[in-house]
């Protein structure tokens, strides 16, 4: 999809600016100096209604500085169902939610436009850098963050991973892509003619049943472990693999339980292929000989200080509230499971041990001060 468009001229007080998820924009003073010294890099992005697409930063720093006009990037990739959405303001309750398909079709448009959007002012901020040696992008004022060339698929950074993040926000208003991206992988293989028929009916199906239970996790579960084994399958039958290849890739799915749950089975399905094609995911191959892996590298563990750990405690206050058990229960390897109750016993550990250091704390001042102790003053 290309955002295509043409830059205008319009009053600030025209374009309408409708509920963002992200609140706070942060200091907008560095951005406000560079606006005032070098002018607006890289108009903000609008609907051919006025409706702000990108660039609420710039906005806001062009309104502090008494702007009445401002130059924008006027945009007719956008939906009218997105820009209904980005419209609309949070105290309206009456809009109907969002199925998951919807939102993950929303999110891939939006997240496009914000990539652009990123490109664009990537090479705003090179062109003014070539002219003023003295000027320094900053955050959303000019791209400070390079395009990328390619999706990511589960992360990632750079461009990709802001954009990812801030479309996830605006559709859901939280940080929830990897979730719709795990709903467009499943639309993607629903639509593939290059899938086998098997696959995208299974596709197909479980995307009926995310817009009918509203959960992501599960229905993604089942349609990968459908994939991985029709990979299996077509190894095993493809006549430009070597025999050895086929023959193992036959060996492995007659003994591959494809009863077992979706998570196990994606897990089982994916080692089986890897095998297969010559390398086991212990590093041994098929004929006995051990490959060559380098030994995991220490890395020192980076500490942080009591800001941050406040600034992680506010992010996670009330996460629970967020996820069904029921959900997380079904789609959750048993590798994962050890993982999170690994997490849970670090965690506590990690609580007692502060629990410790106050005690120890509270002693030395009680020593230090006896008068305010408190079995002083109950004396």
């Amino acid at each position: 999809m290309s955002s295509g468009g043409v830059e205008l001229d319009r009053t600030v007080e025209s374009i309408q600016v409708g509920y963002r998820a992200r609140h706070d924009l942060g200091d907008l003073e560095e951005l406000c100096a560079s606006i005032r010294q070098l002018g607006l890099l890289q108009p903000v992005t609008i609907t051919p209604t006025g409706v702000l697409v990108c660039g609420a930063r710039r906005l806001a720093a062009v309104k502090a500085l008494g702007w009445e006009r401002v130059k924008v990037w006027v945009t007719s990739a956008v939906s009218s169902r997105l820009a209904e959405l980005l419209a609309e303001q949070h105290e309206n309750t009456a809009r109907k939610p969002l199925t998951p398909t919807e939102a993950a079709s929303l999110y891939a448009e939006l997240k496009q436009l914000y990539a652009e959007d990123a490109a664009r002012r990537q090479a705003a901020t090179q062109f003014s850098a070539e002219r003023n040696p003295r000027h320094r992008g900053g955050s959303d004022g000019g791209g400070n963050l390079p395009p990328p060339s390619s999706p990511l698929p589960d992360g990632g950074d750079g461009a990709v991973g802001k954009a990812r993040q801030q479309a996830a926000r605006a559709i859901t208003g939280r940080d929830s892509s990897r979730s719709l991206d795990h709903v467009s992988e499943v639309q993607r293989l629903a639509d593939d003619p290059a899938t086998s028929e098997r696959v995208r009916e299974i596709a197909r199906r479980e995307l009926a049943g995310m817009d009918a239970d509203g959960t992501i996790d599960g229905h993604y579960l089942t349609v990968q472990a459908a994939s991985q084994t029709d990979a299996l399958t077509r190894l095993a039958s493809d006549p430009h693999q070597p025999d050895s290849v086929r023959q193992r890739a036959a060996g492995e799915l007659d003994i591959l339980d494809q009863t077992q749950p979706p998570a196990e089975l994606v897990r089982a399905a994916h080692a089986a292929v890897a095998r297969a094609t010559g390398q086991r995911p212990d590093g041994e191959h098929p004929d006995g000989e051990r490959a060559h892996q380098a030994r995991p590298q220490l890395v020192a563990v980076k500490h942080y200080g009591l800001r941050a750990f406040l600034a992680t405690m506010e992010e996670m206050d009330g996460w629970w509230l967020h996820y069904d058990p029921a959900e997380i229960a079904a789609g959750l390897s048993e590798e994962r499971w050890q993982q999170l109750r690994a997490c849970l016993d670090a965690s506590a550990a990690f609580i007692d041990a502060i629990a410790a250091a106050r005690a120890t704390t509270r002693r030395a001042e009680d020593r230090r001060h006896p008068e305010q102790s408190p079995q002083a003053a109950c004396s």
